[in-house]
């Protein structure tokens, strides 16, 4: 394996992990239950990060099987299939926190939308943005192998 390919796996390893705890929304207002992570904001202006969903332990599992994989040089089209998944989930992830009020209050008619929109702000975090990122890294990590 070239060594630029192994930084750049280990580098996302690395951001794929971190990312698992770092901010990934701030929501101030009332209450609101995040379907998606799977968690409810109760606390005006709490922050919810990754290991607080359920989907931090997939997180830290993915980032703890590329630095793996990359170390032992091993599977390398498993590798680029993570890549890809991780940037996927980064992609979506960035999206739903960018978008959650819009989406939590989807089904809900015009006049109740509004009124939520009014009492309920939310802001996006760094941790989506660095796991894609991380994603994109161990993409090309994986292929230039």
């Amino acid at each position: 394996m070239r060594t630029s390919a192994r930084i750049l796996l280990l580098i996302g390893a690395a951001g794929v992990v971190v990312a698992a705890f770092l901010p990934w929304v701030r929501v101030e207002g009332l209450p609101l239950k995040l379907d998606l992570l799977q968690t409810r904001v109760t606390a005006v202006g709490r922050t919810v990060s990754g290991t607080e969903t359920v989907a931090g332990p997939g997180v830290l599992a993915a980032g703890a099987l590329v630095a793996v994989l990359a170390a032992l040089n091993l599977a390398r089209r498993l590798l680029v299939v993570l890549g890809l998944l991780v940037t996927l989930a980064g992609a979506g992830l960035v999206y739903y926190v960018l978008n959650v009020v819009d989406i939590q209050t989807a089904g809900q008619n015009p006049i109740q939308r509004e009124a939520v929109r009014a009492a309920v702000s939310s802001s996006a975090g760094v941790g989506p943005f660095l796991l894609l990122v991380s994603g994109v890294c161990i993409l090309v990590g994986a292929l230039r192998r």
